[in-house]
């Protein structure tokens, strides 16, 4: 999943409503989809399309609760405004002309909604479910990278009989087995290539954004292409069944992760000059992504016996040895180590961040108000990394710093030494805390952001910025969903048969 840096403006601050469409497209479309046809080849192709398919649309109608609550957070800020030059105002006063106080034109981050609209123990409940997420993200990561590196090193993987114990090369050692060879790539990445750009407080540029961007793009284009081609010649290499509800639990967590967009949601629609018909456009949106992915999925879980974790692995070391496809074949197992590589301090520094609010909530310092979940009050025209420098130069650093900043990198790098499967941390990161971020706090948010509306602002939501979902059964049906998936993954991970 890109971070929310992965989300660019124009120099100005705006963009047109088209360019934002497509950098919500460009923001769900990440690494995670990764995962998603090794969970398709063992859930089946039925339920794979069946429960990706609602798993998007229950992520959709949480993505537009979002966008309902920053309006009326966007409405809050303005009374707030009013209020400050005007003592004696006291009604949120919809405009017969030019936009209304609940237009978005202030972004308003996730964290800041849940400090305006939930109590002191949501919020804290926020910022937890948000900081395992971003621990997961990490391990995920710091799994993906060395594993991706390590399958360059060593010798062809597209077998069923290779092992982690296995010798990375013949004739080397024997300490020197794949696991190993993988545990090295793992310190490696992250004492010697991560650690001193989080130190430094390295955030991603936009040209690096780009290229991250373009080998995204290409990335995944190639690898529908190849497997689609390899169809068509040699047809299909496995026939996965209909459904296989064991595998349910990590078609799940994969879903989940692969649609994960919300906490950035504000970052990309504030700056567009245009909401009109924002929620049916973004509906089109995930409608594309959808598609995207079930090709992506189908022609993978078809197209070979055995699909890794990592997808981009399958198309290394094949039996084509020409030399454009041993460029295609490189590119691809390189593309997660270009762009999780760029992301990894970007995610390491809005933990730490994070770690920080939660101090300063729990243990407040007088005259300091609390900074926001993903970056801290500055002027509007500040861009991401702008923020960023300036709050990892500016802070002092403590022994909580300190201890933060290790804790941070040691726990996911620890769960990437115990085990390389990026299948398994994908779908437990997405099932549990990713359920929290992705559907309990949108519920959360739109549901305290309404009651905010009409008893404190004394006006209803404009139908312009009004979720189509507004009825409680909405809420009450992703609770059951997620409830239910929870229940499900669980089930599948102590071994329960179905």
């Amino acid at each position: 999943m890109p971070s929310e840096s992965d989300s660019p403006t124009t120099s100005s601050g705006t963009y047109s409503q088209t360019i934002g469409l497509l950098y919500v497209f460009n923001l769900i479309v990440g690494t995670g989809a990764l995962a998603l046809p090794k969970a398709f080849q063992s859930a089946g192709w039925f339920l794979s399309i069946s429960l990706l398919s609602f798993s998007a649309f229950m992520s959709y109608v949480a993505a537009t609760f979002i966008i309902e609550a920053l309006s009326v957070a966007n409405a809050v800020v303005s009374k707030n405004r009013r209020r400050e030059r005007v003592n004696d105002f006291e009604d949120v006063v919809i405009q017969d002309s030019g936009p209304s106080t609940f237009e978005i034109v202030k972004k308003v981050e996730v964290s800041e909604m849940a400090a305006i609209f939930l109590p002191k123990v949501w919020l804290v409940f926020s910022y937890f479910a948000i900081i395992i997420y971003l621990f997961g993200d990490l391990a995920i990561y710091s799994t993906t990278v060395p594993k991706s590196a390590m399958n360059i090193i060593c010798a062809t993987i597209n077998s069923s009989t290779v092992k982690p114990t296995d010798l990375c090369h013949p004739n080397w050692a024997d300490f020197l087995t794949r696991m190993n060879v993988y545990r090295g790539c793992v310190l490696v990445f992250v004492v010697i290539v991560c650690l001193p750009m989080v130190l430094v407080g390295i955030t991603k540029t936009k040209h690096i954004q780009m290229m991250t961007t373009l080998s995204r793009w290409g990335a995944f284009i190639l690898m529908i292409s190849l497997a689609s081609l390899q169809l068509l010649s040699n047809g299909p290499a496995a026939h996965p069944p209909a459904s296989n509800f064991h595998g349910f639990g990590s078609l799940f967590g994969c879903a989940v992760y692969a649609f994960m967009c919300h906490h950035s949601i504000p970052s990309l629609i504030t700056p567009m000059e245009s909401k009109d018909r924002v929620f049916g456009k973004i509906a089109v949106v995930y409608g594309i992504v959808g598609a995207f992915y079930f090709t992506l999925s189908l022609t993978g879980a078809f197209a070979f016996e055995h699909v890794q974790d990592i997808y981009t692995l399958n198309f290394l070391h094949d039996e084509n040895t020409s030399f454009v496809y041993t460029i295609i074949d490189y590119f691809l197992a390189l593309f997660p180590i270009i762009t999780l590589t760029s992301s990894y301090p970007i995610i390491a520094l809005t933990l730490i961040n994070n770690f920080k609010v939660v101090k300063d909530i729990l243990w407040p310092k007088t005259g300091i108000e609390n900074e926001s979940l993903l970056e801290e009050e500055n002027n509007d025209d500040d861009t991401d990394d702008e923020r960023e420098v300036r709050t990892s130069r500016n802070d002092k650093k403590s022994v909580f710093d300190i201890f933060v900043t290790i804790l941070v990198l040691a726990l996911p790098t620890f769960l990437s030494l115990m085990t390389d499967n990026m299948l398994l941390l994908a779908s437990i990161t997405g099932s549990f805390p990713g359920v929290v971020v992705q559907f309990a706090i949108p519920c959360l948010l739109v549901s305290a952001a309404r009651k905010h509306a009409r008893s404190v602002l004394n006006f209803p939501v404009p139908r312009k910025h009004v979720s189509p979902f507004q009825g409680t059964i909405w809420i009450v049906m992703i609770s059951l969903w997620a409830s239910f998936s929870i229940i499900m993954v669980l089930l599948n991970l102590i071994g329960v048969k179905f």
